[in-house]
């Protein structure tokens, strides 16, 4: 049996970063009704308060015709919805319209544009009117609390331009940008896998030809990472080879490296995508071990990044085609049933675990128990996991209750079948269609009770699953 170290006298603070956003598939699944009402489920429950997706300016949102003519209705639509969801736009400046496309490629079901703009001068025009249009609806004091993002991983397929267009393509939108409110924040390069931090700093670095004075050309670095083999694929075939959730703290304390070796050690670095995977349809998204991943990682990045945007809010998605399946692999903290997953529930124990963490920690460390800890009032918070890394059946946790704890106090632990819907599914024999007693029975193990802690000599966690425990304080303890 493992022991819980706790020092209450060592004291740190903890911004909750992982409350920073997360992020949706493509712009118009907005114009639809129920990811809206699930954003906003998200924003009150979990405390997200940014989204970003990709494609505002794919032609399904019709920001410009054949004509050279630029509309925005759609757009002003979207950010809306937003607003009215609680939470504010993280915008990602993507993808080239087909009236400006130098090139027909396009990948995903809903077509989104890889080709560098066929008028450089025609896209920064876009760029300053798509701005103009939202500081003019929405005000500039409320577009100056939003984020502008310079494209979607243009290291792999989704740019079928040189890094060195990629870096004229952001300077030329970022100057779009800025020419309507200086203070609109502006950054990128928004890459997989951490690629191309140290170039894009060197880019933003060098004084601008147009404006010499103008400083470092970015307001904050975006970049994405998943530990699988595979950055992307566009399709649901193929395969990804999980990698131990472990990768993401070593590309990202990389990258905090090389900031801080050239902006200091408060320039932002947000992480723009994460999950388990990047291997579209992936059960790995849906399964229980996906709690205690998601409290892991959050836990190890919190001293590299200021804001991370979990990749994917819902399974209302369509980079594939839609799919209608219960659960099916895809990357969302809910079904298109308005099911909770694991991963929804942990962002759930993150969001209540407080604002000033106590160093905790157990006495054998491994790479598959973890916990923080806090305190609210008179009250012990501990967030335990137990993860349960690819290939192997995992490591058993137990451990006793720290000796400063009270009577009472209860336990919530995400379980299969307890908060895990995914393996009620399977037990169901994996039904396509619900009828209405299998949907409430999947309702149902979506849910976590509390049980009450008291006669609990020791808390049992079995590999791929988390808790949350809230304990009264002994006394005085």
């Amino acid at each position: 049996m493992k022991q819980l170290i706790l020092n209450r006298k060592n004291r740190t603070g903890c911004p909750h970063y992982w409350e920073f956003g997360v992020n949706t598939c493509h712009a118009a699944l907005w114009l639809r009704d129920d990811l809206p009402a699930q954003m906003k489920r998200m924003h009150e429950e979990l405390g997200f308060r940014y989204v970003r997706f990709h494609g505002i300016l794919n032609d399904d949102m019709d920001v410009m015709r054949a004509d050279g003519t630029f509309h925005f209705d759609r757009v002003i639509q979207v950010y809306e919805k937003i607003l009215k969801a609680g939470m504010k736009p993280f915008v990602e400046l993507s993808s080239m319209p087909s009236a400006l496309a130098s090139n027909d490629r396009k990948l995903c079901h809903y077509e989104f544009r890889s080709s560098p703009p066929g008028s450089w001068k025609t896209f920064r025009e876009l760029i300053a009117a798509f701005t103009r249009a939202l500081s003019s609806h929405f005000g500039e004091e409320e577009v100056k609390n939003w984020y502008f993002e310079v494209w979607n991983e243009p290291d792999i397929p989704f740019w079928s331009g040189s890094m060195e267009e990629y870096f004229k393509l952001y300077d030329l939108a970022r100057s779009a940008v800025k020419s309507v409110c200086p203070a609109f924040r502006v950054g990128g390069p928004a890459t997989s896998k951490t690629k191309w931090i140290p170039e894009f700093i060197e880019h933003v670095s060098v004084p601008s030809p147009e404006d010499p004075s103008e400083g470092i050309r970015c307001d904050f670095i975006s970049t994405h990472a998943y530990p699988s083999d595979l950055p992307f694929l566009d399709s649901a075939d193929g395969e990804v080879q999980l990698q131990e959730a472990g990768v993401l703290r070593t590309l990202y304390s990389a990258a905090r490296t090389a900031i801080d070796n050239a902006w200091g050690r408060d320039f932002p670095l947000l992480i723009g995508e994460w999950n388990s995977s990047a291997g579209p349809y992936a059960f790995n998204h849906d399964e229980c071990n996906n709690a205690p991943f998601i409290c892991k990682t959050m836990a190890e990045l919190r001293t590299f990044c200021s804001g991370s945007l979990f990749w994917d809010a819902s399974d209302i998605y369509e980079e594939g085609g839609f799919h209608y399946t219960p659960f099916h692999g895809g990357y969302g903290l809910m079904t298109v049933n308005d099911f909770p997953k694991a991963g929804f529930h942990a962002f759930r124990f993150l969001h209540e675990i407080g604002s000033v963490l106590l160093e905790a920690a157990f006495d054998e460390p491994c790479e598959e128990h973890g916990v923080l800890a806090s305190e609210e009032g008179n009250e012990l918070r501990l967030l335990v996991w137990n993860y349960r890394r690819p290939g192997t059946s995992g490591v058993p946790l137990e451990f006793p209750l720290p000796a400063c704890c009270g009577a009472g106090g209860t336990i919530e632990r995400i379980l299969p079948g307890k908060g895990s819907a995914y393996e009620a599914w399977i037990a169901l024999g994996k039904p396509d269609y619900l009828n209405r007693e299998s949907f409430d029975a999947l309702d149902r193990c979506s849910r976590i009770v509390p049980e009450a802690l008291d006669g609990m000599e020791s808390v049992h966690l079995a590999p791929g699953c988390a808790a949350l425990l809230k304990i009264p304080l002994a006394g005085n303890a």
